[in-house]
């Protein structure tokens, strides 16, 4: 066996440009997807278009971005996704009621969906506004907290 053997099947690296700090926007989603990552286990990703935005040296209008969320903690990635599912459903975080009523029972099979079908299922299309924090982790290290609400209300 060469060296190369194999190099022709690799696949390509694909590495996400993340929303920076400060960024207040609207966004529309283009794709789900669950991607196992070597250092950090399995993670859900979220590729969107920049429809508007304020900081348009660094997200131009048309930008395609990502917002990743690790999965291996999930007593923190499932309270971040649900979230977002929430407001792509056309809920704010502040409407936990009816959140618990309309999302949460039909929540894992969107989820399902979302992965098993990433570039056709119900969260595509939709636009959603989005503004971004740094905070500080317990680790004290620096991290993006996205803050998502719907574009319609429910």
């Amino acid at each position: 066996m060469g060296l190369w053997d194999g190099i022709e099947d690799a696949e390509l690296f694909e590495r996400g440009v993340y929303l920076k700090p400060k960024f207040i926007g609207t966004v529309e989603v283009e794709r789900t997807i669950v991607k196992a990552t070597r250092a950090k286990g399995d993670a859900f990703i979220v590729e969107m278009r920049v429809i508007d935005t304020n900081m348009p040296e660094d997200h131009p209008v048309g930008q395609k971005v990502s917002w990743y969320q690790a999965l291996k903690d999930k007593d923190i990635a499932f309270p971040a996704i649900k979230a977002w599912a929430a407001a792509c459903a056309g809920y704010k975080t502040t409407q936990k009621d009816e959140i618990d009523e309309e999302v949460s029972p039909v929540l894992k099979d969107m989820m399902v969906l979302a992965t098993d079908k990433p570039d056709a299922n119900d969260f595509i299309g939709i636009q959603l506004h989005v503004e971004t924090v740094l905070i500080k982790t317990k680790k004290d290290t620096d991290f993006t907290r996205h803050n998502w609400e719907p574009i319609v209300l429910l």
